[in-house]
């Protein structure tokens, strides 16, 4: 018989959120034979997306990589690039899951507003239509808010990633500093600012090089991706808590942008802004959970 202890640890398991967490117990995803890397064309915006499987990874960073990768940059200390915001490191599961191989486009927003009539509140996004220059169509979409990001996700049926589905899609399983390995961030890898700012995004996968280890394109550089979660310090870190009343004011951000410094290309690079608030160089890519019965092959992109 179980004793209380168990059946409670029992339930956790069973129950934790289904994204990333506690691995169920005894569970055996029915997409388990997916490869790493498989892509397919989301069945609702037809975006391209790449198989994420289940698993481990690392998550986070601890101060002796963060100093690592502060001194790699010419920084002294990495509380110059708030390396401290991504403490401390500690072993993440995620479900298996598609996330978009690249940002949300002019085009596919443009899809998304044609198919709902959208509108813009008070921020006008980066493409205002009706019509579609050719040579913008692979732009990504920016000066969205993250309303309006959710809004699009919920169109398509699929979602904002959270950090840990972020980090993973970017990083793989190798505690990589960038989607690409551990080399210095450099122009062969991304739209990356090395010294002044570049003056704006480039159509989206123009540096196959920075591939993430699943073939995500573009996940350091271009433009900053809101994710679904909000900017608040890690469970168990060890730095200072934030003031009170500072609790769900930032929605977490990643990937740096061609607007910002080498430091904000790191994976484990966390940025905030208020959910209202943005700016030219900030858009979004979508991830999604497939049902059990998805036919994966059906939809494989040719």
């Amino acid at each position: 018989m179980l004793d209380r202890f168990a059946f409670a640890l029992l339930l956790m398991c069973s129950f934790a959120r289904a994204g990333e967490g506690v691995a169920p117990l005894a569970y055996r995803s029915p997409h388990a034979e997916i490869p790493a890397g498989f892509t397919i064309r989301h069945p609702v915006d037809g975006a391209e997306m790449v198989w994420v499987p289940e698993g481990y990874f690392r998550m986070g960073l601890n101060a002796d990589t963060a100093q690592k990768q502060a001194e790699q940059l010419g920084l002294k200390d990495f509380r110059i690039m708030a390396g401290e915001e991504s403490f401390p490191e500690r072993v993440v599961y995620v479900q298996g899951f598609y996330i978009d191989m690249y940002e949300v486009t002019f085009e596919r927003w443009k899809q998304f507003v044609d198919a709902t009539q959208w509108k813009a509140d008070k921020i006008v996004p980066t493409w205002t239509g009706p019509d579609l220059k050719p040579a913008e169509a692979k732009l990504p979409i920016a000066s969205v808010t993250w309303k309006a990001a959710q809004e699009y996700a919920n169109w398509s049926h699929k979602q904002l990633p959270t950090e840990a589905m972020w980090e993973k899609a970017a990083r793989g399983t190798d505690g990589r500093w960038y989607p690409w390995g551990n080399e210095k961030p450099s122009r062969e890898y991304g739209v990356i600012t090395l010294k002044d700012s570049l003056r704006g995004p480039e159509p989206v996968g123009s540096y196959p090089k920075g591939a993430s280890p699943y073939g995500c394109m573009d996940m350091a550089g271009n433009v900053y991706e809101w994710t679904s979660e909000w900017k608040e310090p890690y469970p168990n870190s060890p730095e200072p808590a934030p003031k009170p009343g500072s609790a769900h004011t930032y929605v977490a951000l990643r990937g740096g942008s061609f607007y910002h410094p080498l430091h904000s290309y790191r994976t484990a690079k966390r940025m905030g802004f208020e959910p209202h608030e943005t700016y030219f160089h900030v858009g979004f890519r979508t991830a999604w959970f497939p049902p059990d019965d998805f036919d994966h092959k059906k939809h494989e992109a040719k």
